[in-house]
């Protein structure tokens, strides 16, 4: 007789017995660590060790069914290391464009220099909180990033694309800056 089948949350079918998922156990049996199993094609339940080519094993199913989640499959091998190594160089190259964007704001500043010269309109309220608030605001777009990027190498995931779009945000905040402060500052004759 066969046993009944169940589905997981992925929407497989598993065999009663044969889930990577644990529920909670009652009483004496709470603190064990159950065999994680995996049907095979007779239908027998067999360790994860033993599961063969292609099936998940070891500490990643055995964390997963300890926490009462099916883990998912993370980076592997080779991509995974170009994922960090491209998060670390885009990273290190977003610091050097926060430090250099955050001091080009602040230069932005001698544009209302010419503010006191005949025929020149300036609104010095606009141009000051650019120069104010924009390093700050490029200090948080990369701040933002850093910890985007650090909770998602955590967590294996693609992580590159997020640091790339950071440094995006931060070239944009610097052009709309320049462009504000270019726009505070007119110059006659």
């Amino acid at each position: 007789m066969s046993r009944p089948y169940r589905r997981t949350r992925a929407g497989r079918r598993r065999h009663h017995g044969d889930h990577a998922f644990h529920p909670q156990r009652s009483g004496r049996h709470r603190g064990r660590r159950a065999v994680v199993t995996r049907a095979g094609d007779d239908g027998r339940s067999r360790p994860a060790s033993e599961a063969g080519p292609g099936s998940r094993s070891g500490s990643a199913s055995a964390a997963a069914s300890a926490v009462g989640r099916e883990a998912r499959p993370g980076l592997r091998g080779g991509r995974r290391v170009a994922d960090v190594v491209a998060t670390v160089v885009l990273l290190l190259l977003g610091a050097i464009t926060t430090v250099v964007a955050g001091r080009g704001i602040q230069f932005l500043a001698l544009s209302f220099g010419s503010c006191d010269a005949p025929g020149n309109r300036c609104d010095e309220g606009l141009g000051s909180t650019v120069v104010t608030l924009g390093p700050v605001v490029v200090a948080l777009v990369f701040l933002v990033t850093l910890v985007v990027c650090v909770l998602r190498l955590v967590r294996r995931r693609l992580s590159w694309p997020v640091a790339l779009l950071g440094l995006g945000v931060l070239v944009l905040v610097f052009v709309v800056a320049r462009l504000l402060v270019g726009g505070s500052v007119s110059i006659g004759i």
